[in-house]
């Protein structure tokens, strides 16, 4: 006997028959009715999409933090690096998230300099963190009764960032199907390959989507990679339709990311993550369209792990600046304790990366990409780059350039000991005034075909880059 679900999304009746004992249908899952496309100046074709452009407020903020927190948190040393696979049910169970407190993540992440906030909305298990229709299983009709995506937008956006929402519900159909179902491969030539999501799934997925987007109207909304298979084109079309149509009513401009090939170019903003670059394109030189670059602040984990090693804070600094002087933007991801609160760890890189914004900001913020990305012997995300955040250390050779305006911006990744630096780009070029950030001590600077030799002022104060204002 086939059991019936009805829910309701914007005034349709939403119904549908649980058929299969897939891990989605055993939560109550309904099927909407086909969404009606919010009016506006998009429609749901690649062709259409096409005369999307990115807004200046993603060009300009550079600077993004990423949260992922959820059930999976409670996995500990048993979950796996990303949660794709934890024992979900058992753990949303135990899920109370007593000290998240919005307010005070909000004010971390606008100490730290960034411009906006991505919250994992939902991840591969399926568990809302957010008022869903569509299932039981959510933050607010369970334990925690509480509306974490509501909480967090709301203190976002009164700290004065923008806020962006991701969902990687599309991977459920793989991850927890029943039986389990082999991932998708990365996209390769040849591939994807079977088996794909059937109607069923998919018109739940992007029920879900779209119930998230006209609720809380994200500004940016994050895609993850297995929407690159060829069963989620359609939506892919609607959605970004939908999504582009519902910000302009809003009169807000808004982003979409995507992995690999999931977009056109021009319809939307390629994000290469730590571990994805490898099948996508390498960020060897400046990327012709504005991109992200997502990475983590700990060594191996997107959920947070008692054993997880923080980054150290001038890596991530010499990564920002690497991205930023390809045309790129940077989403740090900063994942909660199982509780919601941040470790003294973490609050410690949010404040020492915000102290350094706060005196070099103007060379990253409100930037475009100079005539070359930099020089150096590092690579950063360069052609040797695998997908690992690099280890290496920078050295006083390497140098990243941004430009605004007539003034061109030289971030030096590592400070040369001995306080002298040679530009070599900058060779034959007319120079009229040299300035570091930070300090109102002149700099002695001499400039000849080889390049132009810098005599930096004071001494050297740790290991974080230094930004020169050349004009």
């Amino acid at each position: 006997m086939t059991r019936h679900v009805c829910g309701v999304l914007s005034g349709l009746l939403l119904c549908a028959g649980a058929g299969r004992a897939e891990d989605w249908q055993q939560t109550s899952a309904p099927v909407p009715q086909p969404i009606p496309l919010p009016a506006g100046p998009f429609q749901p074709t690649w062709a259409s999409l096409g005369k999307y452009q990115v807004p200046d407020w993603f060009r300009n903020a550079k600077f993004g933090i990423f949260v992922h927190w959820g059930p999976q948190t409670l996995a500990g040393a048993a979950g796996s690096a990303d949660g794709s696979q934890s024992p979900w049910k058992e753990l949303a169970a135990k899920f109370t998230g007593e000290k998240f407190d919005a307010t005070h993540l909000a004010d971390m992440f606008h100490q730290a300099g960034a411009k906006y906030v991505v919250q994992v909305a939902e991840h591969h298990d399926a568990y809302a963190l957010y008022a869903s229709s569509f299932t039981p299983w959510s933050s607010v009709k369970m334990q925690p009764k509480r509306d974490f995506v509501a909480e967090l937008s709301a203190a976002t956006r009164k700290a004065g960032l923008i806020w962006g929402a991701s969902s990687h519900t599309e991977e459920n159909w793989w991850f927890y199907s029943d039986p389990p179902k082999k991932a998708p491969p990365a996209p390769l030539p040849g591939r994807p390959v079977p088996p794909q999501p059937d109607k069923q799934f998919l018109d739940w997925w992007y029920a879900r989507l779209i119930e998230i987007v006209d609720t809380y109207q994200p500004q940016l909304f994050w895609f993850d990679w297995c929407i690159e298979q060829p069963g989620y084109e359609p939506y892919l079309q609607k959605f970004a339709a939908h999504f582009y149509n519902r910000a302009a009513q809003l009169q807000r401009e808004a982003v979409l990311n995507y992995k690999y090939s999931a977009f056109p170019t021009n319809t939307a903003v390629l994000d290469i993550s730590w571990n994805t670059s490898r099948f996508a394109w390498k960020p060897e030189q400046i990327h012709p369209t504005p991109w992200q670059f997502d990475t983590m602040s700990n060594r191996k984990y997107w959920f947070w792990r008692a054993d997880m090693e923080m980054r150290p804070t001038a890596e991530i600094l010499c990564e920002l600046a690497d991205v930023v002087s390809k045309n790129g933007n940077y989403l740090l991801n900063i994942p909660p304790a199982p509780d919601g609160s941040l470790t003294a760890g973490q609050e410690l890189l949010l404040t020492e990366i915000g102290r350094w914004l706060a005196v070099n900001g103007e060379a990253i913020y409100g930037t475009r990409p100079w005539k070359v990305f930099g020089e150096g012997p590092t690579a950063g995300l360069g052609p040797k780059f695998q997908g690992n955040p690099p280890q290496a250390p920078y050295t006083s050779q390497d140098i990243r350039f941004t430009a605004k305006g007539d003034v061109l911006y030289a971030l030096v990744l590592a400070p040369p000991a001995d306080r002298h630096l040679l530009i070599k780009s900058l060779g034959g070029r007319t120079v009229s005034k040299v300035a570091l950030l930070g300090t109102a001590a002149p700099v002695a600077w001499t400039q000849s075909l080889e390049g132009l030799t810098v005599k930096l002022p004071g001494q050297a104060q740790d290991e974080n880059p230094l930004a020169l204002r050349i004009q």
